[in-house]
């Protein structure tokens, strides 16, 4: 991080937490109880080790205090198969390759893990209200450039971004893909990725995670 300067983030992505149809269960405590009545037995997929999807798994596991085994797969696509063929318990990730699945009741979501309700699942929890308000695992997309930029050009991008991200256009974008147009100056971004590094930071290091 120390070669890079912060310049904006764009947009904020919230992940859907969802079981296999076949499990005896419909809610978040529910699962959590089932998980910890049957240890080591519950299994979740990811997109690969040390994606965001395996360390939220680690941090469910951690603040709800259970115990699974990760299967790392090559991108979400696969996972989401291998869940319908009943081979993944559970999984994570942003919700429009869930939400068809979901309306048609092949899978089942338990929470998303953001601050707020899915508009197109508005019956679906968030992990606060589900018990787990500390569970916020949510993804960024950010513009950084090298440390060396001027401020003037930084000041400049910001600027532009900024009013790209205001236009209905993109908005709706990211709305098409389960996230939100999420602004922050410099500063704001400096400091939110310096507090979710930290925050990532205790988790990864508790579950010794390592990327691929």
């Amino acid at each position: 991080m120390k070669q890079l300067v912060p310049i904006t983030n764009m947009g904020t992505g919230t992940q859907m937490i969802a079981i296999k149809r076949e499990l005896p269960v419909k809610t978040l405590p529910e699962f959590i109880a089932y998980a910890k009545a049957n240890p080591g037995k519950l299994n979740y997929g990811s997109s690969g080790n040390g994606s965001l999807q395996h360390v939220t798994g680690a941090m469910l596991e951690q603040q709800a205090g259970i115990q699974m085994t990760h299967i790392p797969y090559k991108g979400t696509g696969p996972t989401i198969q291998d869940m319908l063929g009943n081979q993944v318990d559970l999984t994570f990730g942003t919700p429009p390759p869930f939400i068809p699945h979901i309306q048609s009741g092949k899978m089942r979501a338990l929470a998303v893990t953001g601050k707020a309700r899915l508009a197109s699942l508005p019956d679906v929890p968030t992990t606060a209200e589900a018990g787990l308000p500390k569970l916020d695992a949510t993804s960024w997309f950010a513009v950084f450039a090298p440390a060396k930029t001027p401020k003037a050009v930084i000041d400049k991008l910001s600027g532009e971004i900024a009013k790209i991200m205001a236009t209905p256009a993109f908005k709706q974008k990211a709305t098409e893909l389960g996230a939100t147009a999420d602004y922050m100056n410099p500063q704001q971004l400096g400091d939110y990725s310096t507090a979710e590094l930290a925050r990532w930071a205790v988790v990864v290091k508790a579950s010794k995670i390592e990327a691929d």
